[in-house]
């Protein structure tokens, strides 16, 4: 199933604006409350929520199943002027939770020097 994960966004406009870049790649948009962020990323991909979470996660989106899609999808996000992490779901990363995938790409962030 093609779907966007969502972390951390609050501002309205912003959330429209990815809810029709999504749809415009046919994929569903799924935020992820902080009570949810315990469980794997797989397991958010498919649907479930739950648990409890007093990390707070920064503003993220992770793909999942839009590989032909994601070209595409990332040159709307840009233009509508999305800025925040943004990661692909692989068979890495899929038992990770957001937290983890977050501090990952903060630091490969630093370590690129902010790109």
């Amino acid at each position: 199933m093609k779907k966007i994960l969502m972390f951390g966004f609050r501002d309205l406009g912003e959330i429209m604006k990815i809810a029709a870049a999504a749809e415009r790649c046919g994929a569903e948009l799924q935020p992820v409350g902080r009570e949810s962020c315990t469980l794997t990323l797989e397991a958010l991909s498919q649907g479930k929520t739950g648990g409890a979470s007093s990390v707070p996660i920064g503003k993220m989106l992770v793909f999942c199943g839009l590989d032909r899609e994601l070209d595409a999808l990332l040159v709307s996000l840009r233009q509508a002027g999305i800025v925040c992490l943004k990661a692909v779901l692989t068979p890495n990363n899929r038992t990770w939770t957001p937290e983890r995938l977050y501090r990952e790409l903060e630091r490969e962030r630093r370590t690129m020097g902010g790109r």
